[in-house]
This record gives C-alpha cells, structure tokens and sequence, in this order.
C-alpha cells in the first residue's frame, strides 16, 4: 500500500459524495418543479448514502475521531463532537429520504415533495460539513497528528474501503444521467 495520510484517504471519499449531492440536489429540484423521476433513482441515491456515505462516516468516528480526540482537539468551534453531531443529522435525514422515496414509489401524495425537501436539507447538511472538514479540521489533523499515526490510519482506512471504486462510478453514472 502506498503511503497515503487518512485524509487524503477520506477527501478522495468526499469527491465521490459531493457529486452524488449533486445529483440528489437535482433529483429534488425535479420533483420539486413536478418531473416524474423514475423511482429507482431516489432508490439508488439511497443505496449510495446508506452504504458509501456511511462507511466513509464510520471512518471518521471509529478512526479518526478518537485518534484526534486522544489529543484533545477542538478547534475553533469544530469539535469531535459537533462532526458527530452532522454525522447524526446526516442518518436522520437519510431515514426520512428512504421513507418519501418509499411513498414515492407507492405513488403517495406530495411523497415527491417531501423528498425533495429531506434531500436538500440532507445535502446542504453534508455540504457544510464536507467543508468543515476539508477546510479546518482534516488540514489541523494533519498538523496535529505524528507521520506515524498519519501512516498508520491512512492504512488502516485504506484496508476499510471495500466498495469505493463501485460507488464512484455509481456517482459518475448517475451525474451523467441525471446533471446537464
């Protein structure tokens, strides 16, 4: 394996997850203007979420988190536990997105709306939080964490990534289709 620090590990994560954000965005804004969108795409942004999403998620809190928190990290207001507290959010909305894509799918009323109103807050959500990290938290780890330790979680991060090249393309297929 080669040398690659955790973050550089998660930020290659973030890429994938940012772009099915765009797609999510979109998908809600059809629904929103009243576009038919084929069920199984809500389904498949689920899919990507539930299964990426959250493996990436679990890095953060079962690695990478309580590597920092040993060290006491708090940085200007971008605490472990105000990530965790997105993290948190980020499945609630989740939950609520599976369920509209569920009545949507029965053809329920306004389950269109709803799900594009979870997805949306769902996205601006994970896009703060993205930006949190990559802005402040993953370059202080950088600084805060020995070569060691960047080493040692980079590996282990990388031993944990089971379906990232799958779910890339999933975000890349689903941009191509659904993104002008």
């Amino acid at each position: 394996m080669a040398d690659v620090s955790a973050t550089e590990v998660l930020c290659t994560e973030h890429r994938a997850i940012l772009r099915m954000l765009d797609v999510t965005k979109e998908l809600a804004h059809l629904l929103e203007v009243g576009v038919d969108v084929p069920p199984d795409m809500l389904d498949a942004v689920a899919e990507f979420m539930r299964v990426f999403g959250d493996e990436h998620l679990k890095k953060e809190e079962q690695y990478l988190f309580p590597a920092l928190g040993k060290r006491g990290v708090s940085l200007e207001g971008v605490a472990v536990d105000t990530l965790q507290h997105d993290h948190d959010r980020a499945r609630t909305l989740l939950g609520k997105m599976s369920e509209a894509a569920t009545a949507y799918r029965e053809r329920r009323p306004k389950a269109d709306r709803r799900w594009g109103r979870f997805a949306t807050e769902y996205a601006a959500v994970m896009r703060r939080h993205i930006d949190k990290e990559q802005q402040i938290f993953y370059p202080a780890a950088e600084n805060i964490l020995t070569p060691e330790e960047k080493r040692h979680l980079g590996e282990t991060l990388q031993r944990e990534t089971t379906s990232s090249g799958r779910f890339s393309q999933m975000a890349d297929s689903m941009a191509a289709q659904v993104l002008v």
